[in-house]
């Protein structure tokens, strides 16, 4: 039989495994219930766009934000442009977007923007699990997770597809692994220690600055087995080191040196210090003590820390002390448009995992005021997390150009009448809430659902806490289950964002496109909405052209891009741009038909010269035809080209259009092309080249065809007559041939 201390310490293990996953499950479906589905930056945007080359054709270009120039990118050796961000998120993210892909009802970028929904929960139960690793008790170590999980920006920062979290769980991970190892003394914990580091400093680069400092536990952990510490030192530094191989490869390849970054020469580290010291901890816009106000605490606890945990507490000091004065000097300390001090994200578990001594001594009127400081700060992060900044940063950034500032000015942040804390409060409205349930409108249903699956997880919670017999695993079960399936439904409805218009046109790119196609989206504003929604393969270049003429370096990419591509889709954005212009003049304009709001066009750019064929007819003694050229084989779904020559008889005085017919040998339309010509302007003698194309079928039967042409008038549809009288001339035979 086994004695009483035994079951009571099988019992206990059992419950804090218990308490840990429903603790886990708890902060997933609070921040499934506060989640977006929105991309918030441009710096999220920027490495979505890599995941995306990566999952739907195996590139890492960002082509798709071509717009944004360098702002968000450079260009590399071949001329295409690359995110500068680490690659650790794109490629982290790449498994949800993988499903975000194959399944045909959820959208891309919301499955994939789950990414931080699930880091920000394994964050917080991984500061559990490290507090109890040191000898804190499961109340402790559960009540300090949850103030990580829901008192601190660790919260807001989970619906953003920004890199901080997933680098702060990283390094939490790499804390966590190495204190495992001081009681296992497994080489294992040290080789998911190192490639946890590695991935930290793969998905922000400046984290290779800090990380020599988790040598520091690990050589104290490995003193009592000094003659294995170089094997121990191997299997922590072999994953860094294939990790290097891995970012200094992906430097390579992009521009053409292993230690090339792409980052420009101006982004540097040249913020006076203090300023960036005042801002990143004090300032109205920016500072950490304002935005997580429970982490004040943490300057009382901080010594209590230390004194019980000397390596561990040098550790949590050490990492925020150069963490925070490294990001002091970056030149945008800020973080440009966020909410709080993002660039302090990471280094909040090791901020929050101090505070352990202090709840755990709490009493009396201390505990009272630390219950204020908490609620204070939660109510913070759900006032952050309600609305996206972005609508009080663009106010912001037109009040401060009126007052003659420039963007990012100083003032923006110290000035208190600038403060994001201030300015959020005005947009807390039913239209500005951030949540993915809120777009296009309330979905009562999705939200019911959300909410019954948190309620039922903080029951569960509680049943684990509470329990007072050894936990049974199914209830945990069950509720993973449970959010895997509400997770799927709303994802499901999500989609349903309300662009129907833009949904049948991605569906028609997706049934016509070929494998030498490319697309280009004109519109910046719907870059995510494409990503969302289209699932295929096709090159993407997102572009921001207006009116003619085109910059050089456009009309150099449109030039490149025709040489490379057979086929261009063309996504205008509603914009009065020159692209159709330049593309028309080029090429072919097979295709060009509106989708509600939208529009979709497609050119074609021949490999071949089309063979040209002798025909002369003369249409209302106005309009004669000298010849054509016509492909003399085509497929179903291609594009069909005929060039018309035209010779201007006698003058005209209104404008005909121009029909092209593709008819079978029983004369059934197939296919046609309508476009208007100013015939009234052309000049008795004018010789005139007129490009006509059109897009087949896809299920237009082998055989073949017959090509029609005339003209008509748009208003009465009376036809110019030919000398023999018919009033449409049949130019010849092609075949529509089958592979």
């Amino acid at each position: 039989m086994r004695e009483p201390r035994e079951y009571d310490n099988i019992f206990a293990m059992k419950k804090e495994k218990g308490v840990a996953l429903a603790l886990s499950l708890f902060l997933l479906t609070i921040y499934l219930l506060t989640y977006s589905g929105d991309i918030h930056s441009s710096d999220g945007l920027s490495m979505l766009s890599v995941t995306e080359s990566l999952v739907k054709r195996g590139d890492y270009d960002t082509n798709q934000i071509l717009w944004m120039g360098l702002q968000q990118g450079t260009f590399g050796r071949d001329g295409e442009l690359y995110s500068r961000k680490g690659i650790g998120t794109s490629l982290v993210a790449l498994p949800l977007a993988w499903w975000g892909l194959i399944i045909p009802f959820w959208g891309f970028v919301q499955t994939t923007l789950l990414l931080n929904v699930a880091v920000t929960a394994l964050s917080g139960l991984l500061v559990f699990l490290y507090l109890r690793r040191l000898g804190y008790s499961w109340e402790v170590g559960l009540l300090v997770a949850l103030l990580f999980g829901l008192g601190t920006m660790a919260w807001p920062y989970s619906k953003y597809f920004f890199s901080e979290p997933l680098t702060g769980l990283a390094l939490l991970a790499t804390a966590y692994l190495l204190l495992r190892f001081r009681e296992t003394q497994a080489t294992s914990d040290l080789a998911l220690a190192g490639t946890s580091l590695g991935l930290a400093i793969a998905t922000r680069l400046a984290t290779a600055a800090i990380a020599p400092l988790f040598l520091l536990p690990l050589l104290a952990y490995s003193l009592p087995h000094r003659r294995r510490l170089i094997s121990l030192l191997a299997a922590f530094l072999i994953p860094l080191i294939l990790w290097g191989l891995l970012i200094g490869g992906y430097n390579y390849l992009r521009f053409g040196n292993p230690l090339v970054t792409g980052y420009l020469p101006q982004e540097s580290f040249r913020t006076p210090l203090l300023t960036g010291l005042a801002g990143l901890l004090v300032s109205p816009g920016r500072g950490l003590f304002i935005y997580c106000p429970i982490l004040l605490a943490t300057l009382l606890a901080l010594p209590l820390f230390l004194r019980r945990h000397r390596i561990e507490g040098l550790l949590s000091l050490s990492l925020t002390i150069i963490h925070i004065f490294l990001y002091s000097k970056w030149f945008m300390w800020h973080g440009g448009f966020a909410w709080g001090p993002r660039f302090l994200v990471p280094i909040i578990p090791f901020l929050v995992i101090p505070l352990a001594p202090l709840v755990e001594g709490l009493h009396g009127r201390w505990k009272a005021a630390f219950a204020s400081l908490a609620a204070i700060s939660i109510a913070i992060q759900i006032l952050g997390l309600s609305v996206h900044f972005r609508h009080f940063q663009e106010v912001l950034q037109q009040e401060t150009l009126q007052a003659g500032l420039p963007l990012f000015a100083p003032a923006t942040f110290f000035d208190p009448r600038y403060s994001p804390l201030r300015g959020q409060l005005s947009f807390l409205q039913a239209e500005y809430l951030d949540f993915a349930w809120m777009n296009p409108h309330l979905d009562w249903l999705a939200l019911a659902l959300l909410l019954s699956v948190a309620l039922i997880s903080a029951w569960t919670l509680v049943h684990y806490m509470k329990a007072a017999r050894t936990y049974a695993i199914w209830p945990l079960m069950a509720l993973t289950l449970l959010i895997l399936g509400v997770t799927g439904f709303t994802l499901a409805r999500y989609k349903q964002d309300g662009h129907q218009d833009f949904v049948e046109m991605v569906e028609f790119i997706t049934t016509y496109s070929r494998p030498n196609d490319a697309l280009i989206l004109n519109s910046p504003a719907e870059t995510s909405l494409l990503q969302n929604h289209y699932k295929g393969n096709l090159p993407l270049y997102g572009l921001f052209e207006r009116e003619p003429p085109l910059p050089p370096e456009r009309e150099e990419l449109l030039q490149a891009l025709t040489a490379r591509y057979r086929r261009l889709w063309l996504i205008p954005g509603g914009l009065n741009d020159g692209l159709d212009l330049w593309l028309s003049e080029k090429g072919y304009r097979a295709f060009d038909e509106p989708f509600g709001e939208e529009r979709l066009a497609l050119y074609f750019f021949p490999s071949q010269p089309l063979a040209e064929r002798a025909k002369e007819a003369i249409f209302g003694e106005r309009i004669a035809l000298e010849g054509y050229g016509m492909m003399e084989q085509v497929k179903p779904g291609d594009v069909l080209t005929v060039n018309l020559h035209w010779k201007a008889m006698a003058p005209l005085s209104e404008d005909y259009h121009l029909f092209v017919h593709l008819v079978d040998q029983e004369g059934t339309l197939w296919a046609q092309k309508d476009s208007p010509k100013p015939t009234s302007a052309w000049q008795p003698g004018e010789e005139v080249d007129d490009k006509q194309a059109m897009l087949l079928p896809r299920h237009i039967p082998p055989g073949q065809y017959q090509i029609v042409v005339g003209f008509y008038l748009l208003e009465s549809g009376q036809r110019l007559t030919l000398a023999d009288g018919p009033d449409n001339l049949l130019l010849g035979s092609i075949e529509v041939v089958v592979e």
